[in-house]
């Protein structure tokens, strides 16, 4: 009997833009959230990638194609036959507080903290949430900032070498699951050195 060839690609994963409804309606012209951005299971020995990055809302709209390539860039990472994207969006705090948010798990992060997210991350069944509950495991609760927005994406067809598409992402919130935008990416295959 044979097996169909597994589709290898190196993905390369860019923010493009945000939508996310209430800001304007409750009086927020701009709004510091910060925005994480999982890749889940590229091959089957890496269950997830993340990164975390702070998005400025400005009227609930965030738009990545003015920055550059190095700050929009989220993944360079080799894919196997199919992935997903899971996204948390928290709540709208002052400048400081998420740059403080973002160096302390950047530190914990880099520091013995690694191994502990990883596995926290890879056995919680809640895929958009466990980052943040991990962090708040381990820092006062209030420093941690609450979820308001989270989304899944299945993208069970892989782009050919050289082609690239934009997906959205919708975002509900995470307890009562009402639609409150999207976050698209911009997915790009690159040839596989």
């Amino acid at each position: 009997m044979a097996t169909a060839s597994k589709v290898k690609v190196s993905l390369e994963v860019l923010l493009v833009r945000s939508e996310l409804k209430g800001f304007a309606e409750k009086g927020l012209p701009v709004s510091h959230n910060i925005g994480l951005v999982d890749i889940v299971w590229p091959r089957p020995s890496v269950p997830r990638r993340s990164v975390a990055r702070e998005m400025v809302f400005k009227t609930g709209r965030c738009d990545f194609t003015s920055e550059p390539w190095t700050k929009r860039v989220v993944f360079r990472e080799e894919v196997e036959d199919r992935c997903g994207f899971a996204v948390s969006i928290t709540e709208p705090m002052n400048a400081s507080k998420a740059r403080r948010f973002l160096r302390f798990a950047a530190k914990y992060a880099a520091g013995a903290g690694a191994d502990f997210l990883a596995g926290t991350m890879a056995r919680h069944s809640d895929v958009l949430s466990s980052p943040f509950g991990a962090l708040a495991a381990i820092a006062d609760e209030k420093d941690v900032p609450k979820v308001i927005a989270t989304g899944v994406l299945d993208l069970n067809a892989l782009p050919a070498a050289g082609e690239s598409r934009e997906v959205k992402v919708p975002l509900s919130r995470p307890l009562s699951g009402r639609a409150i935008g999207h976050l698209t990416l911009c997915v790009r295959a690159c040839p596989l050195s």
